[in-house]
Formats: structure tokens, sequence, C-alpha cells
């Protein structure tokens, strides 16, 4: 049988994929090269307008447009996106909308109904804390997603809300993680009070996961989608979680 492609849509920022693409293979169950999984990454920077910005007005195009057309001659059975702002619904239904069109339509893999399920099995009736940008904030992607959730979110308040969208962007140009930032992220989530886990909700933030220090566990949205990707093509090459 034909072994199935996962895409991943990258670039938005470049880390985001590099790292979704890392714990594909950490998660994948494989004794030789040849017997892991195909994967089309597409790191997709060049061109592509913010997604922050055009939710807040800052820019007209719809990032989904661009995208739509860079993907257009890559095949892949699977797909998922590096960037939890791009599923805003502004902009993720418009990419679902082209997606569906194709013959066959690829199966797409929902980053943050991804982390719903995740939390959901992890931590019900409980209280989880959300670490964001400011543009997934704004337009309530996750408030909308666990909507009628047993698990209840709570966001940082503005000025750490503020912190950590400005701690992501310097990621994003860096690579790195400044002493600055990190403190800013850590102290955001401290104030979060009585939450049982904080979910890093952009895809920037697992890449230094590592280098932060939480008195709860780490949701990483990114390790979510990397296994959810395996789990759609080969299931019984997913390592236990």
């Amino acid at each position: 049988m034909k072994q199935k492609t996962i895409g991943i849509i990258g670039g938005m920022g470049p880390l985001g994929g590099i790292d979704v693409n890392k714990k594909i293979y950490l998660n994948t169950i494989a004794d030789t090269d040849k017997n892991h999984l195909n994967i089309v990454h597409l790191s997709l920077s060049t061109g592509i307008p913010d997604r922050t910005e055009f939710l807040l007005g800052k820019c007209g195009e719809n990032t989904a447009i661009s995208v739509v057309e860079k993907i257009r001659d890559y095949p892949f059975d699977v797909v998922g996106v590096a960037c939890n702002t791009f599923h805003s619904p502004k902009i993720f239904e418009v990419f679902e909308a082209e997606l569906k069109t194709r013959n066959p339509a690829p199966q797409i893999v929902h980053l943050p109904k991804e982390v719903r399920k995740e939390t959901e099995d992890k931590f019900a009736h409980k209280t989880v804390g959300v670490l964001c940008t400011m543009g997934t904030y704004k337009t309530k992607i996750y408030q909308n997603i666990f909507n009628n959730s047993s698990v209840k979110l709570q966001f940082p308040n503005e000025s750490d809300r503020k912190a950590v969208h400005d701690a992501i962007y310097n990621i994003k140009q860096t690579g790195h993680l400044n002493t600055v930032d990190k403190q800013a992220i850590e102290q955001a989530a401290v104030r979060m009070s009585g939450v049982s886990a904080v979910a890093l909700a952009c895809t920037e933030l697992p890449w230094v996961a590592d280098e932060l220090e939480f008195a709860v566990p780490m949701i990483d949205g990114n390790r979510t989608l990397a296994r959810a990707l395996i789990a759609a093509v080969a299931v019984g090459q997913l390592k236990g979680d």
C-alpha cells in the first residue's frame, strides 16, 4: 500500500515548522531511515503577510491567499499548518475552502482543535493558562475552540499578554530566548493563578520550551500537531504518549 505523505505548512515563523517536523521524527516508531514517514515541509516565509497584522486590520492581504498559491503544486495527503494565529477563521476558512477543491482533497489537521483534545484528556475540569500572540488572543481562536469544554482557559493580564507577544516576535527574529523575554514569559505564567498547566499556543514557544521554567506542566502544541499528523497517516507508528 502506498505510504501517505504528510504536509507541513511552515515559515510562519520558520522555527515553528522546523520544530513540528523534528517532533514528527521523534514521535515516530522507525528502526531505519527508510521506515520513517514521508513529509513535505514547505517553509513559506517570503511574501507571506503577517497573520496578526492582517487580523488586526494593519494589512489588507489575507495570509491564506498567499499560502494557497505557494502550495498549489505540492502533493500531500494530510496537512497541518504550523502557526496558531493562522487558524483564525478569517484566515483558516479561506485556506480550508481552497484545499477542498483539490482532487483528491487532503485531510486537514486543525492545530487548536487537537490541542483541545489533548488538554481535555489530561486536564479535564481544570483551568489551563494560554500563552499566545495578540492576534490569537484578540480573535478568540482558543476561546472559541474551547467553548463548552470541561477545561477552563485563563489568559495573562493585558500587560503580560503584550510582553509575551513581544517575546514571541523576538524569538521569530533571533531564534533565541533572551533573559528579559524568558522572565516575561515565566512571570506571565506565574501570574495566571490556579492553572494546572500552561498551553504554548504559538509555535515559536515550544522551540524554546527547554529553556522555560514553569511550576506546572506545559502543553506543547507543536508536539500535539506532530502526533496528530502521524496518527492520520500511520497510527501504528505513533509512539506512546
